[in-house]
């Protein structure tokens, strides 16, 4: 390694050993850079790297080293004393870049906007992020980046029949808000893409009470996936890929407990005419999504992902660094598999078992919104699977295991990840 760069003016020297070059791989460095720029972030307003470059194979990843560091340098000190602190770190530089040729981080840069972005939706308090301010944060981003938005009131959302979305929100004295956001490429339109998001700012439960190790202290983060939806419509809005059309789509509300609120036992009507016998109040999420999927499919769609915190099954299954994924359609499994290892976002294919849907079958409604407690996670995706055209290709992501750690180490600081944001882009970049 040439250590030519040692001529410059340098206040501090580190040399961190990532052990056997031929035992080295590129997750291996990301997580060596992660701890060293968390340890050095608030000392230095310039930092200045240089990695072993001829293990690095591409653009590509050299593109996911420069997220990592980036994204590794992260805080949020919105909600503390320090907020009002000055951020230190201005600037991150790849030395002796030479093998790299004409080597961009714009797009990078925008990718990791979006990941902080919902970071930030995530992480924030249910008292500080409410239904309307998830509205208020959507309509900025389509300000900044030019992107179309409408946001839908109870009343609008009740004339399109949305009564699953609406019976979740009917415990809480603030109002729902059905955000659509729409990206349109200039030029003729070769794709049309929906991505929708579970969007609960808070999920007490409802009357089925999270008790217990239910951690209901934490169900600020049940709208991980609305928080990946946006982040991926910032850093999409910015970047303008060509050629497509993309919605973005969330049923913001939250699940709580009053008069009013839904019980368990009734049955309430989906915006597709399907009836729903709610067996489970704190299975709420599949609920707003039966209607934001009705909605996505109504916009004629090639495809529809969704992302949702839907199961505590999928943490059962596959734990904290995996989230589970299901879809109707192999090409965009494969695709999604694909962006999501480009991404470092780790993906895992679950079953659409067919047989399972005998669960979901009510005695007095067309289905029920839960199954038996065996495969969870699965059942889940086939209440889904009811609410959208089957002619459009989708995929459902479970993120409740993946959009919060408590590692605090490598890429992710302890808290909201942001996970899904750079899959979506990832996924959206290859067309």
């Amino acid at each position: 390694m040439s250590f030519e760069f040692l001529d410059q003016k340098l206040e501090t020297l580190i040399i961190v050993g990532l052990g056997k070059s031929k035992d080295l791989n590129k997750s291996d460095m990301e997580n060596s850079i992660g701890n060293l720029i968390r340890k050095t972030v608030d000392q230095n307003e310039k930092i200045s790297i240089m990695l072993p470059w001829e293990l690095i194979n591409s653009h590509l990843e050299i593109n996911q080293l420069a997220e990592s560091v980036r994204l590794s340098a992260y805080k949020d000190n919105r909600f503390n004393k320090k907020k009002d602190e000055k951020r230190v770190l201005k600037e991150i530089e790849f030395l002796n870049l030479k093998k790299f040729e004409n080597i961009n981080f714009e797009d990078t840069e925008k990718i990791c906007e979006g990941v902080e972005l919902a970071r930030r939706l995530v992480a924030a308090p249910p008292n500080s992020l409410t239904p309307e301010e998830m509205s208020m944060q959507a309509s900025q981003i389509a300000k900044d980046h030019g992107l179309e938005v409408k946001i839908l009131e109870a009343q609008e959302c009740q004339d399109l029949g949305m009564g699953a979305y609406l019976a979740v929100a009917k415990g809480s004295d603030l109002d729902s808000k059905f955000i659509h956001l729409t990206l349109k490429s200039e030029g003729p339109i070769k794709e049309k893409i929906a991505l929708v998001g579970k969007g609960l700012t808070f999920d007490s439960g409802g009357y089925n009470l999270k008790v217990g190790a239910s951690q209901i202290e934490m169900m600020k983060y049940d709208m991980g996936g609305s928080a990946a939806v946006l982040g991926a419509a910032k850093a999409l809005g910015a970047i303008k890929p060509k050629g497509l059309e993309i919605h973005f789509i969330v049923a913001a509300c939250e699940n709580m407990i009053n008069g009013s609120a839904v019980h368990p036992g009734d049955v309430v009507k989906a915006s597709n005419g399907k009836t729903i016998e709610i067996n489970n109040t704190d299975a709420e999420g599949r609920l707003t999504l039966a209607d934001a999927l009705t909605y996505a499919s109504n916009l004629k769609p090639d495809s529809i992902i969704d992302l949702a915190t839907l199961t505590g099954a999928i943490v059962v299954a596959l734990g904290n660094d995996v989230a589970g994924f299901w879809s109707n359609n192999d090409d965009l499994a494969n695709d999604l598999k694909a962006a999501s290892a480009q991404a470092g976002e780790e993906l895992w294919q679950m079953p659409l078992q067919k047989s399972y849907k005998e669960g979901l079958k009510s005695h007095i409604a067309d289905m029920k919104n839960t199954g038996p407690r065996a495969g969870g996670s699965i059942t889940a995706a086939l209440f889904l699977e009811e609410f959208f055209d089957k002619e459009i290709k989708w995929a459902h992501i479970d993120i409740a295991g993946t959009c919060w750690t408590d590692k605090n180490k490598g890429i992710n600081p302890s808290g909201a990840t942001g996970f899904g944001v750079k899959t979506l882009v990832r996924w959206i970049k290859n067309k």
